[in-house]
């Protein structure tokens, strides 16, 4: 998941507390299922976070999109690829 794109501190999905809970489940997914209890957990939780929906920041989102209309609005081609890459290697570059 891509944090931040354009200057450092800014972020482009807001992701708060929820982020905790999402590798927590990831955590519990990944370990295999020894049985029909701990398959019905893994169930539980993935339906929980699908309930959640995707952890966005509204107001970023509103911001982005008033710069965007003015025309203000500058893609910083680099920061974005690097982001990127970031985030399918799991390591900052």
């Amino acid at each position: 998941m891509i944090n931040s794109i354009g200057s450092p501190g800014t972020s482009l999905t807001g992701i708060g507390s929820s982020a905790t809970q999402r590798g927590e489940a990831a955590t519990k997914i990944n370990k295999p299922a020894s049985s029909l209890e701990d398959r019905g957990a893994v169930s539980t939780t993935v339906s929980q976070l699908a309930s959640q929906g995707a952890p966005i920041d509204s107001d970023r989102v509103s911001a982005l999109k008033a710069a965007i209309k003015a025309g203000t609005y500058k893609a910083d081609p680099h920061a974005i690829a690097q982001a990127m890459i970031s985030a399918d290697m799991g390591a900052k570059l």
